[in-house]
């Protein structure tokens, strides 16, 4: 029996011993002290403020045929629309497809109807309880839907979901890659030939893309096989949109890369580059719905861009002329995003 307890004292120590170093050693590591200190608190943080805002910036066409000054009065009482007074209902209608309004009333005598963009069923939703609020008696409510009358809440958040799945991804694997490559020296070795440092990270960039291409691909096709996400628009360009953002992920992965000496560093990186587009860029919930002190946040981030384009293109039929804005904005990530990669490695083996 006093063996047994022995044997129970010394594996006991032992178990202690390791305990310890892992301590020590995590007491030496001050990013990993960091992430366990204060980036749940910055998270919960952020995903509290973000989703105890209201919607508010919703853009609303409003035509006035006579006969419902009642209603009128309580729509244009609420602060949270921007209200645009049109002469007819099929200005709205074409606002509405041009994707300059988010929705439209028409008051007509002894009828109301509501145009609606289905592409968002939030803010379709909140236009309805707007109406129903303010209707005085019963009214007969004519729903009319632009887009996607018989869209699902899946349908809706899929195309956002595609570019968050591959922008996650391709940013992981190209921190992690870039920084093997220079734990085990091959960057040194580059450094050493006639490369230059652009063409070093060009060549790099070059190479992890066919992988990134797969990666579209494939989760494209999931998307629509598999979820039944709707295509009205053109596949390839939903795919040259979720390329480009995953273009911008590499050179944002190869940035990042520069700052990690391990690949757990990497993984640390996650909460402070990929969960705040989780959250501000409109994958799950629309742009407004997030607190207007924050929303500019959204404009800094590149999924806010390709959510916008892949639902365009997507669930509209939207045209690459049509989502050029888009376009411009991810290049311009993927252009400061290469720059900002290729200052860093000369700055890391230079």
């Amino acid at each position: 029996m006093i063996s047994i307890f022995e044997g129970l004292d010394a594996s006991l120590d032992r178990i202690l011993a390791v305990a310890l170093r892992v301590i020590r050693q995590l007491k030496r590591d001050r990013r990993t002290v960091g992430l366990i200190t204060f980036i749940p608190i910055f998270l919960m943080v952020l995903f509290g403020y973000a989703l105890s805002g209201d919607m508010s910036g919703i853009c609303l066409g409003l035509v006035d045929e006579g006969g419902q000054e009642g209603l009128r009065g309580h729509i244009e009482g609420v602060d949270d629309f921007e209200i645009l007074h049109l002469g007819s209902a099929s200005d709205a209608e074409q606002l509405i497809e041009e994707g300059r309004l988010n929705g439209a009333i028409v008051l007509g005598p002894g009828q109301v109807v509501v145009m609606l963009d289905g592409s968002s069923p939030q803010i379709a939703t909140s236009l309805i309880n707007l109406v129903r609020a303010g209707l005085e008696g019963p009214m007969p409510l004519d729903l009319r839907y632009i887009y996607g009358y018989d869209l699902e809440m899946m349908d809706s958040v899929g195309p956002a979901v595609l570019g968050l799945v591959v922008f996650f991804f391709t940013f992981i694997v190209s921190a992690v890659s870039f920084l093997r490559e220079r734990t085990q020296g091959s960057l040194e070795k580059f450094v050493a030939s006639p490369l230059s440092r652009p063409e070093m990270v060009l060549g790099y960039l070059l190479g992890f893309s066919v992988f990134t291409v797969i990666q579209s691909v494939t989760t494209l096709v999931v998307v629509v096989f598999v979820f039944g996400v709707p295509m009205y628009g053109s596949p390839i360009t939903a795919l040259a949109v979720v390329l480009l953002l995953g273009a911008a992920a590499l050179v944002m992965g190869a940035f990042f890369s520069n700052f990690a000496k391990t690949e757990f560093q990497v993984v640390q990186f996650i909460p402070l580059v990929i969960l705040p587009q989780v959250v501000l860029t409109g994958v799950w919930w629309p742009l407004q719905s997030i607190p207007e002190s924050i929303r500019p946040v959204s404009s800094i981030l590149p999924l806010t861009y390709s959510s916008e384009a892949l639902r365009a293109v997507m669930l509209k039929g939207a045209s690459l002329c049509e989502i050029m804005p888009d376009i411009f904005a991810l290049s311009l990530f993927f252009a400061i995003g290469f720059l900002a990669a290729t200052l860093a490695l000369k700055r890391e083996v230079g």
